[in-house]
């Protein structure tokens, strides 16, 4: 019999990293809700040889082993990962080890997905990725102990919590749920006492008492067949738990605090991050933080005058935007004063209005606000407007890049568009767009751009969008002169 969840090796030592173990079972994973995964069906399945069975039965495997040390997920804590090593190979088909990423828990049984077979009865060794393990364990240990110091603040009781995950780069930070903000003052104090206790070096130890509460057990987890397992952090907390956890608080190493985010009423996520995950998130910090102070031309030993630079930056940098909205209205007027006088089919390319710059996203602003401009017939043209005469093409094609010492270049780039007009028309060029390869084909990437060249293919605009009616809406990736030429010849044809 294999052991049950809550009798694991992983749980039985979480220090544990290498296991040799055997094979008890092997079946082709298959969707829950396949109907015909029956218990007959998966009996006459252990009985083919697994190099014979269908290659669609190939692709992932449900494996049982005698023991593991690998942590199926729960208790808001993430699987492990790790390999499983075989000790001998029965055939030369079969991998020397096998990638395990994903490991659940059914019922009392840990199932291990692999994306080869093992024939029941095989001998194999499994390494846990211990990065990982550390990682978690930091996280749910720091996290049981939070909660406890947080339990003996009125309000502050913990009504749930998710472990971030936990990229090689930057960390994803942990948060607790709380029904109602905590203050600034009580979020130092707790932060405080929980890093004391973490001094201190308490033991945390693993019970199994046969009287354990079990109303917060998965309603699929046999508790008369299983095991619950209560974590205690000495004197300070008893909490049931499934998780891997460490043996003595000093393992947190530390538990730095971050901010809070309101949700739903009065609750309020707590963030925070333990250990190693910690360490390198306030490393990000101090860098990002130097970084900012160097670009505002202030001290880091100075952050409140970092932040008040920074602010008034920001504030400018609103002004600025709002000025340059201003501007576009202005201009987006002009523009369509211009395009109503000469209307019948020509295409408006607007490469030199001075709104084609390296945001392209201000490029589609300007083109809304000229949209805007021409639904509003002019005064000296009352009956006059945009969807009854002809059509329209509004883009802004062009880019440019600063090329040092004062230099700017103009290239091909990035644009968004619309198209404007009746709507029979409208659907005639997006028609005519969608199948022309010089508009809708990908850009040739700047990596191979001058071999293109030289092979007479410089690529299409990769061009996308959508609409009906009488406006059509979109982007494209490039719009160079042979873009500007294909989109000038379908306003003229129409």
């Amino acid at each position: 019999m294999p052991s049950i969840v809550g009798n694991l090796a992983c749980q039985r030592n979480s220090y544990l990293r290498r296991l040799e173990t055997t094979v008890v079972s092997c079946v082709p994973s298959t969707p829950k809700n396949n109907s015909s995964g029956t218990g007959s069906s998966e009996e006459k399945l252990k009985s083919i040889p697994l190099e014979k069975r269908p290659a669609a039965d190939l692709k992932s495997f449900e494996i049982e082993f005698e023991d593991t040390v690998l942590f199926p997920e729960g208790g808001g804590q993430p699987e492990d990962h790790g390999l499983i090593k075989l000790c001998e190979r029965t055939h030369a088909s079969q991998p020397a080890e096998i990638l395990i990423t994903r490991i659940a828990r059914h019922g009392l049984r840990a199932v291990h997905f692999s994306s080869s077979p093992l024939e029941p009865g095989t001998k194999v060794v499994q390494e846990v990725s211990w990065d990982r393990r550390w990682d978690h364990m930091q996280q749910h240990t720091g996290q049981h102990l939070l909660s406890a110091v947080m339990d003996t603040y009125q309000g502050l009781e913990t009504l749930g919590w998710s472990m971030g995950a936990s990229p090689s780069l930057m960390p994803n930070m942990n948060f607790v749920e709380l029904g109602r903000k905590p203050t600034d003052a009580e979020i130092s104090e707790i932060q405080h006492r929980c890093n004391s206790i973490i001094a201190e070096n308490r033991q945390v130890t693993v019970d199994t008492p046969s009287d354990a509460d079990t109303t917060s057990l998965p309603s699929d987890y046999d508790a008369s067949q299983g095991l619950v397992r209560v974590v205690k952090i000495d004197g300070i907390d008893e909490n049931p738990c499934c998780g891997t956890h460490l043996s003595q608080t000093s393992h947190i190493s530390l538990i730095l605090i971050s901010h809070t985010q309101p949700i739903r009423g009065t609750n309020t996520r707590l963030y925070f991050t333990c250990g190693q995950r910690a360490i390198t998130l306030a490393t990000y910090s101090i860098r990002a933080a130097r970084s900012i102070a160097g670009i505002v031309s202030a001290s880091i030993s100075d952050l409140e005058n970092v932040i008040s630079k920074v602010t008034k930056i920001d504030l400018e940098l609103r002004d600025a935007k709002r000025a340059k909205r201003r501007l576009e209205a202005e201009l987006a007027k002009f523009e369509a004063e211009n395009i109503k006088r000469s209307f019948n089919g020509v295409t408006q390319i607007m490469e030199e209005s001075g709104m084609a710059s390296n945001n392209s996203s201000a490029g589609m602003d300007f083109i809304l606000s000229l949209q805007s401009e021409l639904k509003q017939p002019l005064t000296m043209f009352p009956n006059l407007t945009y969807d009854t005469t002809g059509l329209t093409i509004l883009v802004t094609p062009t880019t440019y890049r600063d090329v040092g010492q004062g230099g700017i270049t103009k290239e091909d780039g990035p644009g968004p568009m619309v198209i404007l007009g009746d709507p029979t028309l409208v659907a005639k060029a997006t028609e005519r767009i969608r199948t022309d390869p010089i508009l809708t084909d990908p850009p040739v990437q700047p990596a191979t751009r001058e071999g293109a060249k030289k092979a007479g293919n410089s690529g299409g605009g990769g061009i996308k969008g959508g609409g009906k009616g009488s406006r059509w809406q979109g982007k494209a990736l490039k719009l160079g002169t042979a873009q500007i030429n294909a989109l000038r010849a379908i306003s003229y044809s129409n």
